[in-house]
């Protein structure tokens, strides 16, 4: 056993098991018995007893030496174990034929690739050689693959540049991209951050927290930036002195003094450079101490930056009408939560009172998390409350919006709120003048190129939303607010038909074959198809042209309008149905059943003869699950391709919207 002089737990004895990740779990992806790892006869890590199952982010931390990268070394067969066994998928990891291996795991380290003339592509291709056979050639799927890696670590942009011309942190997302089009379930980072600006570290640490939760994959990384795995693991073990030190949740494990313990360094030095961090030094409170489910798990809601312009203007108008700062700021949101901060700082200004809250997302992924919303406060000479947007505040230019044409892009909810903390205060100190409010965030245009703002026409900063005052984490509602502030802008410009597409596909199908739409406005529905064909018969569309892929539309003949698979993912049943509706044999349903795409399951009907039947089977259902959401209040046609075959077909009614658009094909 390894004491503490100072009063902290022992380390040996402090050893206790996480919630699903440590101890024989009959569900994990990766799972180690009794693994010893180290080089020659030397061991580094003794007794390894892990866990981690799909939906989890492990990180392990400890000292320089303790032997980090050589366990994640032998998790990844770069190096033989020294003793016990090693587990992915249930199945002994060293009797797996390395194709079998790489299809299931992939790696990130921080070794850097020489690739001189080779592209972005070329370098996250090389991610998909695990799926291709000997011969190395790329299929469709294969290519969508690709495609899909590129958009989801966000550097399809750069698809074309050679990859020696990019920066250190683009590089790495490329690598990771190369990673993700393996299609693991088990992913392996060592060290992924090493070579990022703190910017994309937490642009990072975030993107590996979502496809961990959102794509159910079990991830395993070393790091050494303490705030950042404290920040993104669902569990952290801690390595130290040849063994598994503790496993815990991050509140278990950075909770009284124990990881400056683990790194032997002293309270000054560490509160210096983490104050709080171990739970020693107070941290500052949560903003909201409310929580909602996603799935499994439990995650803490935030506040809007609504919320924090109102609690900013609360603290600025204190200072300026009794001269002192306040130390802690709170309110009641619309949605009847109270929520309580300690200002970032509050200061005279001139003849104003400055005052900041830094905004608190919780568990949501959101680009404007840790901002500082700053609200400045002046008397006037008129009565009343002025409320006007300063820097990092966007400003309107299109009609559709909330607020008109050349108004500060801060919307009703929060100006409301805005203006209710500022009389308030003014009440409570017999203040019955007037005051000018201007909210501004140091940054904020900056973060806006991250957000929808340049695509509805809020230009030059964020947008101060909220109708509740709080964030729910992984919430939709976001999204489809976003779909439907462009489809009410497009009305409010004065279009009566609007084109629905699910992505860039249809985007690129349209340009290139019904180049007549591009006078039409076009809005992506991302998987939210029922909510913009809502939105849009709300707002008085009279047309409307939903144009996509089949993988995407497929689901359509299905009644189902939210397209995501984890609501559902019946594309090849659907087929087969249609197919066996359409006269398939018992073999060629069996067939389509098994097909990796619906690309694959159109190439087993088009040699069959079914293809252009099955394919008017499947309108004929789409259109029939249009009308009856539409209600009548609306003309909704579909229109469907696939990469392969181009136009597969069109619906009856898509017929006639194309033939009144004088659109060609």
């Amino acid at each position: 056993m390894i004491s503490d002089p100072r009063g902290y737990a022992p380390l040996k004895e402090s050893r206790r098991p996480a919630p699903n990740a440590a101890g024989n779990s009959a569900h994990a992806i990766l799972r180690t018995e009794n693994v010893a790892t180290g080089y020659g006869a030397h061991v580094v890590v003794d007794d390894v007893e892990l866990a981690i199952p799909a939906g989890t982010v492990c990180t392990l931390v400890g000292p320089n030496g303790a032997g980090k990268s050589t366990l994640l070394k032998t998790i990844t067969r770069q190096l033989e174990p020294l003793g016990g066994t090693l587990y992915l998928n249930g199945r002994d990891l060293l009797a797996m034929d390395p194709n079998e291996v790489a299809r299931s795991m992939a790696i990130l380290t921080t070794e850097r690739v020489k690739a001189e003339l080779m592209t972005t592509y070329d370098i996250v291709a090389m991610g998909r050689y695990p799926h291709t056979g000997r011969l190395g050639l790329l299929r469709e799927a294969d290519r969508q693959a690709i495609a899909s890696a590129l958009q989801t670590v966000g550097i399809r942009e750069f698809a074309e540049n050679r990859f020696s011309t990019l920066s250190d942190g683009q590089k790495q997302r490329v690598m990771l991209a190369r990673a993700l089009c393996q299609e693991p379930r088990f992913l392996v980072l060592d060290e992924p951050t090493s070579y990022m600006d703190i910017r994309h570290k937490l642009a990072f640490v975030r993107m590996a927290r979502r496809l961990a939760h959102e794509q159910n994959l079990a991830i395993l990384m070393s790091l050494h930036e303490l705030e950042l795995a404290q920040h993104v693991s669902d569990v952290v073990v801690c390595v130290a002195h040849g063994h598994i030190d503790r496993t815990g949740t991050p509140t278990e494990v950075f909770a009284n003094g124990y990881i400056r313990c683990l790194y032997d360094v002293d309270d000054e030095s560490f509160d210096e450079i983490y104050p709080g961090l171990d739970g020693r030094v107070q941290s500052p409170r949560p903003a909201l101490d409310h929580y909602v489910r996603s799935g499994k798990n439990r995650l803490r809601c935030g506040i809007t930056t609504g919320t924090c312009a109102a609690l900013a203007t609360a603290g600025a108008t204190r200072l300026l009408l009794s001269g002192m700062a306040p130390e802690e700021l709170s309110l009641v949101t619309p949605k009847g939560l109270p929520v309580e901060v300690e200002p970032t700082f509050a200061e005279m200004r001139g003849e104003g009172a400055v005052c900041g809250v830094r905004k608190d997302a919780g568990d949501d992924p959101d680009v404007t998390d840790g901002i500082v919303v700053v609200s400045t406060v002046a008397k006037t000479e008129n009565n009343g409350i002025c409320i006007d947007g300063g820097g990092g505040v966007g400003r309107v230019t299109k009609p559709g919006l909330d607020q008109p044409v050349g108004a500060a892009a801060i919307n009703s909810v929060p100006r409301r709120m805005i203006e209710e903390q500022a009389r308030s205060v003014a009440k409570a100190f017999a203040y019955d003048g007037g005051l000018a409010i201007t909210i501004s965030v140091p940054g904020g245009a900056d973060v806006a190129r991250q957000t929808f703002n340049p695509n509805l026409g809020v230009v030059d900063g964020i947008s101060i939303l909220g109708t509740s005052g709080i964030e729910e984490p992984m919430s939709e509602s976001a999204l489809v607010q976003s779909i439907e502030l462009e489809l009410s802008q497009a009305r409010a410009t004065g279009y009566e038909r609007v084109v629905l597409v699910p992505g860039n596909y249809a985007e690129a199908f349209i340009c290139d074959s019904m180049r007549g739409l591009a006078d039409t406005p076009q809005v992506k529905f991302s998987n939210y198809l029922g909510d913009a064909l809502d939105a849009a018969a709300e707002l008085g569309f009279t047309d409307v042209l939903v144009v996509g892929h089949i993988g995407k539309l497929v689901k359509l003949a299905g009644g189902i309008m939210n397209t995501h698979s984890r609501v559902a993912d019946c594309r090849l049943e659907l087929l087969c149905c249609h197919a066996a509706l359409c006269g398939a044999d018992a073999t060629l349903c069996a067939s389509l059943m098994q097909a990796a795409t619906t690309d694959a399951a159109l190439d087993l009907l088009h040699a069959a003869g079914l293809k252009d039947a099955v394919v008017a089977s499947l309108l004929k259902s789409m259109q029939g699950h249009l009308d009856r959401r539409a209600n009548e209040a609306m003309r909704v046609g579909a229109v469907v391709f696939s990469n392969q075959y181009g136009l597969l077909g069109i619906t009856s009614v898509a017929q006639k919207i194309i033939a009144a658009w004088e659109v060609s094909l």
